[in-house]
C-alpha cells in the first residue's frame, strides 16, 4: 500500500468516525439560566435652581470708521464695475461662447494681449493697497484698460468670425510656361 492510499483511508475513517459520533451520541439541548437582574435605584431628580434674570441691553448701533465705509463704497463699486464688464462681453461674443472662448485664447497669446494682462495684474495690486483718494484716479486707469481690452475683444471676434483663408489657391500654369517642380521629400 502506498503513503497517499494509506493517508486517505486514514482520513475516510477519522470523517466517518466523527459522523457517526454526531447522530449516534446527539448533543444536549443548552439550557437557558435567567441571571439575576440587579436593583439600581432610581436617581433622584436634581433641583432645579432659578437663572438670575439677564439684564435686557439696548441695540447698540454699530458705529463703523470713515475707512470701513470707504471700504464697503469701493467693493460695492467694484462689483458694479464687474458686472457691467461682463454685460460688455456678453454683447461682444452675441451668447456665443465657443467664439468668445477661441478668441480670449487668441488674445491672450498675442504680446497686446499678455501687455493688458500684465497692467491688469499691476492695476490689482495698486487698488489693494491704495487709499481712498488713490482708488479714484486708479478708477479712471482701471476703465480705460477695460476699454482696450474691449477693443482688442471685439478684433479677436472678427477675426474669429471671418478667418483668412489657410493658403492662396495655386493658378494652373499656362501653356508653354513649364510646371513648377515639388518639393523633395526628405525621408530620414
Amino acid at each position: 500500500m502506498s503513503k497517499t492510499t494509506l493517508v486517505l483511508l486514514l482520513a475516510l475513517g477519522l470523517g466517518g468516525g466523527f459522523l457517526i459520533a454526531r447522530y449516534a451520541f446527539p448533543t444536549p439541548a443548552p439550557v437557558v439560566v435567567e441571571a439575576p437582574k440587579p436593583t439600581v435605584p432610581e436617581p433622584v431628580a436634581p433641583v432645579a435652581r432659578p437663572r438670575p434674570a439677564r439684564p435686557i441691553e439696548a441695540p447698540v448701533a454699530a458705529v463703523k470708521s470713515d475707512e470701513d465705509i470707504a471700504k464697503e463704497e469701493f467693493k460695492a463699486r467694484a462689483k458694479a464695475f464687474g458686472e457691467e464688464t461682463k454685460k460688455m462681453v456678453e454683447e461682444i461674443a452675441g451668447g456665443d461662447q465657443a467664439k468668445l472662448q477661441r478668441a480670449m485664447f487668441a488674445g491672450m497669446m498675442k504680446p497686446e494681449g499678455q501687455a493688458i494682462m500684465a497692467e491688469a495684474r499691476e492695476l490689482g495690486e495698486a487698488m489693494r493697497n491704495a487709499t481712498p483718494a488713490d482708488r479714484e484716479a486708479l478708477g479712471q486707469r482701471a476703465i480705460a484698460l477695460r476699454d482696450r481690452a474691449m477693443n482688442a475683444l471685439r478684433a479677436e471676434m472678427a477675426a474669429v468670425n471671418n478667418p483668412a483663408p489657410a493658403a492662396p489657391v495655386a493658378q494652373p500654369a499656362e501653356t508653354g510656361a513649364p510646371a513648377a517642380q515639388p518639393a523633395p521629400v526628405i525621408i530620414m
